[in-house]
């Protein structure tokens, strides 16, 4: 791996890959309350447009783990101002839709270069700076991760309130034009040294596999297919990562080392991970439009409501790595999975807007989710060995898209549940709503479970 010792570099590299990381996180959270506008503006159920959301998570799920043999067979320079292109370019695209089809298609592609912006942009910094030199440049690079979640709503709820939605996705234009040229003054294209073959065959069958299981979930319980074919698409599904496995295990380099799996800690963090996200992504999903048509708040007010989530994460950003090391993974994690919880079954009761209680409720979610958050990302490497690094990060970045994709679509269905199929959701009746916090707040507690399978030693040497 060659260091880049250009000082002038070393200053503006880590401006690059923040300004993309910010770009990702804030579109991610951005749409969030503009939902209720979009879905009347193409006519169709606010609940359909979830799959504006999980088209795009979907997209990352798939194409990070080539990220990777990608980025060492083209160039780091060159794969990182693409994927920034594509990414800008499918923004524009998003912007210009006139129906949930075209949205949902310009959402897809710019999941791809998503997907390729922030694993690439880690393997530059890797390859700019010296290991005494990255924890600083790492930890200024990774703010900006913190203020998208706590941006994204108020800026897409003022937008939408007083422009009109498709601005949500041209603020990007920008941010991608500044980003591309400031990329081609001052990165270097280095390349892998080890080029490994591509597993052509194994991304086949597990995208396939996992696009199968992604419309299962999102058919489920709307009437749009019938039971008959759901079934049989979930059948397929189940058979083609079989299929995924059986070949995985005949070959040396598989698109992702199942063996990994293996390791207890690694394994219950990725089941974890997933678990918990089901009710967490899900209740984060449906809460703007709980306040929007449950209660008619305007994009705006629901974003203000929204927002000290993120407070609440950046809050404990500079004390949860002491409270980790004071109370470990176990315990740490049983706790904050049963608070996370309770906070989201706390907003089955609410049958009228306070703001006062609304703020606190979110942000002591906040507070716990970045304990929570913080326990479940660094557990995936407890056990891991040094040689395997690489692997279990695009495993784990995988698993994150996944689960919020899968929580996402888990808490429409589940808000859909208690609609009705065959009906659709009423402006000012918030009942629906507080049904599925209740079941996705209990959810959340179980995961809870998961975490006690944990020895109270385990990672002890990380902390």
């Amino acid at each position: 791996m060659t260091i880049d010792d250009n000082a002038s570099a070393k200053k503006v590299i880590p401006w690059i890959i923040a300004t993309a990381l910010f770009m990702e996180t804030l579109d991610i959270t951005i749409i969030s309350t503009a939902i209720p506008n979009m879905a009347l503006s193409f006519g169709v159920n606010p609940i359909q447009l979830k799959l504006a959301l999980t088209s795009y998570l979907l997209s990352l799920a798939l194409f990070i783990p080539i990220s990777g043999w990608i980025a060492d067979r083209c160039g780091v320079k060159k794969t990182f101002i693409s994927a920034l292109c594509v990414f800008t370019i499918s923004s524009i695209w998003c912007g210009m839709a006139r129906s949930l089809s075209e949205l949902v298609i310009s959402r897809i592609f710019q999941g791809v270069g998503g997907a390729f912006m922030m694993p690439v942009g880690r393997l530059i910094m890797l390859r700019t700076f010296h290991k005494s030199e990255l924890v600083r440049a790492t930890s200024f690079m990774t703010m900006p991760a913190l203020m998208g979640p706590l941006l994204g709503p108020v800026v897409g709820g003022f937008i939408t309130t007083y422009y009109s939605w498709p601005w949500i996705f041209y603020v990007n234009i920008p941010i991608g034009i500044l980003g591309v040229f400031t990329a081609l003054r001052y990165m270097k294209n280095s390349k892998g040294h080890f080029l490994r073959p591509f597993d052509t065959i194994g991304f086949v069958l597990f995208g396939v596999s996992l696009a199968g299981l992604f419309f299962v979930f999102e058919v489920m319980n709307t009437g749009a297919v019938s039971n008959f074919l759901m079934i049989l698409v979930f059948i397929g599904s189940v058979l083609g990562f079989f299929a995924f496995y059986g070949h995985y295990r005949k070959i040396k380099y598989a698109v992702l080392n199942l063996q990994l799996f293996s390791l207890r800690t690694f394994f219950i963090a990725g089941i974890g991970n997933l678990w918990t996200r089901l009710g967490l992504s899900g209740f984060s999903f449906l809460l703007p439009l709980f306040f929007q048509i449950g209660f008619g708040l305007s994009p705006l007010h629901s974003g203000l409501l929204t927002c000290g989530w993120a407070v609440g994460m950046i809050t404990m950003k500079f004390i949860n790595k002491s409270i980790l090391q004071r109370w470990g993974f176990r315990k740490m994690l049983a706790t904050t999975s049963l608070l996370t919880g309770i906070t989201i079954i706390f907003f089955s009761l609410i049958s009228e807007i306070s703001a006062a209680l609304i703020l606190t409720l979110v942000f002591i979610n906040g507070v716990v989710s970045s304990l929570q958050f913080l326990g479940m990302n660094v557990l995936y490497y407890v056990d891991v060995p040094e040689s395997e690094m690489s692997h279990a990060t695009s495993i784990s970045s995988t698993l994150q898209q996944l689960s919020m994709g899968f929580g996402i679509a888990f808490g429409a269905v589940v808000l859909q549940f208690f609609v009705g199929s065959d009906s659709k959701l009423m402006f000012g009746n918030p009942l629906p709503f507080r049904h599925a916090f209740l079941a996705m707040g209990s959810i959340v507690c179980l995961s809870s479970l998961i975490f006690l399978r944990l020895k109270p030693s385990d990672g002890h040497e990380m902390i």
